[in-house]
């Protein structure tokens, strides 16, 4: 958007392949990259943390995925004929991944998160304003526990430290009649988050070294990292259009902002910032509760109005502001 005396002039662009990495934005902001110039970057698919909670979202997330497939004997055996003597990729693929994780909770991949910056006191106090209840996050989330990095409070574990999950595993035949063999192979998909001051390059090399390491010698092994579909973490530096955006939640919902708060996935963020050389700010309307991604997927009506609200007092806010280019900031530095 542009901005300055008193008039805003917004563009838009609607990202219909975020959810598979946006794989084309990059070519088509580099070939329109005169017509899309802006001063600011709203960026809106994130979430809120409550909907009595209004904050500004100030730092993403990344995201890369990656497949691994564990292969033993050369075809489906069976177990009554060679149990006992024969790799089980299922069994070697469960040891791999029960190794993902030490048991303080912290990702024990070798040097996973040498580039994550401790968290500064300011960011911790940031996260430690909203208002978070065990109970109220269990009863939204429908997680049924809490557990994570040790050292660290969940909203921190949440949106400032690396995560790998698990997404989806496959061994034998999960549809058929249960046959009492070995399976051939055994794959899972995983989802790694990388927290700002992570590159997803360096990431991916760790992450094959460790793999390399893990998988017993008895079977082979194929890893694909999604390299080409990832998002890079992306932390908005602080500056009036922060402060900005804070008065505008703040008019939109009726209520003051409590702290300041992070998303947990990752979006093309880093990338429009890089293209087009401005900062990136976060406006969603989400709620953890409204099950994104699954058969029931919602919105809270309540969010949407306060939404729209919310988006009319920012573009008063800044159309107020002068027109500049704030320096990107591309690695976090000691706010993530």
């Amino acid at each position: 958007m542009f901005a300055g005396s008193g008039a805003l002039n917004v563009k838009m662009i609607i990202d219909g392949e975020e959810e598979i990495g946006s794989p084309n934005l990059r070519e088509l902001l580099r070939r329109r990259r005169d017509l899309l110039a802006c001063d600011w970057i709203v960026f809106s698919d994130t979430l809120q943390w409550r909907v009595d909670a209004p904050a500004p979202v100030t730092s993403m997330r990344g995201t890369v995925t990656a497949t691994l497939t564990i292969r033993g004997p050369e075809r489906d055996v069976h177990s009554g004929a060679a149990s006992g003597v024969t790799p089980n990729p299922s069994l070697a693929l469960a040891e791999v991944l029960a190794g993902l994780h030490a048991d303080d909770g912290s990702i024990a991949i070798e040097g996973f998160d040498d580039d994550v910056p401790p968290l500064s006191a300011q960011r911790r106090r940031e996260l430690a304003a909203l208002p978070f209840d065990v109970d109220d996050w269990l009863a939204r989330s429908e997680t049924r526990s809490v557990i994570g990095e040790e050292g660290y409070t969940p909203l921190e574990r949440l949106w400032a430290r690396p995560a790998i999950e698990v997404i989806s595993l496959l061994a034998g035949d999960p549809e058929g009649f249960e046959r009492s063999v070995i399976p051939r192979e055994a794959t899972a998909s995983l989802s790694i988050r990388t927290a700002p001051g992570q590159r997803i390059a360096e990431t991916a090399d760790r992450l094959r070294a460790h793999i390399a390491r893990a998988v017993p010698p008895e079977v082979e092994y194929e890893l694909t990292v999604d390299q080409a579909i990832a998002q890079e973490p992306y932390v908005t530096p602080d500056g009036p259009v922060t402060v900005a955006l804070e008065r505008a939640l703040t008019l939109g919902y009726g209520i003051p902002v409590q702290g300041r708060m992070g998303n947990a996935r990752g979006g093309p963020a880093d990338l429009l910032a890089t293209e087009l050389g401005v900062t990136v700010h976060f406006l969603g309307t989400g709620l953890p509760e409204d099950h994104w991604h699954s058969s029931d997927e919602s919105i809270d009506i309540r969010m949407l109005l306060r939404g729209a609200a919310t988006i009319a007092h920012l573009w008063r806010e800044l159309a107020a502001l002068p027109p500049r280019r704030p320096e990107v900031r591309r690695e976090g530095g000691d706010r993530g």
